[in-house]
């Protein structure tokens, strides 16, 4: 795919995984009419998967962003997140700013592509490679992501809200794993097809069971699985820690995504200091 084509295609996964959300987590709340997706999963959880607010066509004025945001969320959630794609809202993330909202990161997250199946995924001696197909395997996910993610301070009942039916991690265009280290479960996966790509999400391991190759292991199933839906490529966020794993597997950086945080206080607007240079990627 072409770099363009393919940086489109993975704002639509993006969107695909909200939605994903939005749809299997109970009380969840969505406004989406094609142009702007807003998302509310959790109503303490003000993470960017969790309240997140995505600006699907670049020509929708940033101001009826925020706008459409800050009316949406007001009531149900104490915080939200505004998606930045570098590659397509510099002019959003100025507007936000200079509003008031708080800019989440300075670098933000890359976006990174891999372009072409991986060899199979082999589990070593002692290690079993489950997909998750039923509420059994649902809960073992479940289970990883809430130890896994603890130390990056998501809440289990976010975690929940993400994976809280079967459907939301094995049907039509979703895929999940976890691998079992002497039958405990202590690493997953899972990947979700839609827009053109697939988009690896949720990759975790155990505090206890990492160092092991586990999350690589996840990862290269999950990545196959991608493929195996048929998307032509396979798009994820790496975190500062998973950065270097996935790039040794391939996968290469094509953008990035930031956060603004909002909303903003009262007069926060009149006090905020100049927004940076958002118009490029930021390095």
């Amino acid at each position: 795919m072409e770099r363009d084509e393919l940086l489109a295609a993975g704002d639509r996964n993006l969107a695909a995984v909200l939605r994903l959300y939005a749809r299997t987590a109970p009380g969840a709340a969505a406004d989406d009419d094609g142009r702007v997706l807003l998302v509310s999963t959790s109503p303490r959880w003000p993470g960017q998967y969790h309240n997140g607010a995505v600006r699907l066509d670049p020509a929708v004025a940033p101001s009826e962003v925020l706008e459409r945001a800050e009316a949406f969320f007001s009531g149900r959630t104490p915080g939200f997140c505004v998606w930045i794609a570098a590659h397509a809202d510099g002019d959003l993330e100025l507007a936000a700013l200079a509003a008031g909202y708080a800019a989440v990161s300075d670098t933000g997250t890359p976006r990174m592509a891999l372009a072409h199946p991986l060899a199979p995924a082999e589990a070593p001696p002692g290690v079993a490679l489950d997909e998750v197909v039923d509420e059994a395997g649902r809960r073992a996910y479940l289970a990883v992501t809430v130890e896994a993610y603890a130390d990056s301070f998501l809440s289990p009942d976010a975690a929940e809200a993400q994976l809280a039916s079967v459907e939301a991690v094995h049907g039509p265009g979703v895929r999940a794993v976890v691998a079992r280290l002497e039958g405990r479960p202590v690493a997953g996966a899972m990947v979700v097809g839609g827009g053109g790509v697939a988009g690896i999400q949720l990759v975790g391991t155990v505090p206890d069971a990492r160092g092991r190759g586990l999350g690589e292991l996840c990862t290269r199933w999950a990545a196959n699985a991608g493929f195996a839906l048929g998307a032509p490529a396979v798009v994820l966020e790496a975190s500062e820690a998973g950065d270097p794993l996935y790039r040794r597997m391939g996968f290469t950086e094509v953008s990035r995504y930031r956060w603004c945080f909002g909303p903003p206080g009262p007069g926060a607007a009149a006090s905020a200091s100049p927004a940076p240079d958002a118009s490029r990627p930021r390095r």
